[in-house]
């Protein structure tokens, strides 16, 4: 049987993952039709590793950088219904 505390955390993590989800979609769709690919690329990069560092300069448990890094691929990989990869992988 579920305690309320263990339904409590599997709810809020569904609801994480939706957002994820949501948030992944739309910039997926912002990178596709940018008018200057390569430069949003660049600055993608930049963004991803100052966020990066600041992530593990953190007290944040491990699953916050596995969570970091999840994202980050699933907005940078290979979209197969295109053949293109949205941006380069840094």
């Amino acid at each position: 049987m579920t305690t309320p505390e263990e339904a409590t955390a599997t709810a809020s993590a569904a609801n994480l993952l939706g957002t994820e989800m949501a948030l992944t979609a739309a910039l997926r769709a912002l990178i596709k039709t940018h008018p200057y690919p390569d430069l949003l690329a660049q600055e993608l990069a930049q963004q991803r590793q100052f966020s990066q560092a600041h992530l593990e300069a953190s007290p944040v448990p491990d699953k916050a950088l596995m969570g970091f890094e999840l994202t980050w691929a699933l907005i940078l990989h290979r979209d197969p219904a295109q053949d293109i990869q949205l941006v380069p992988a840094s």
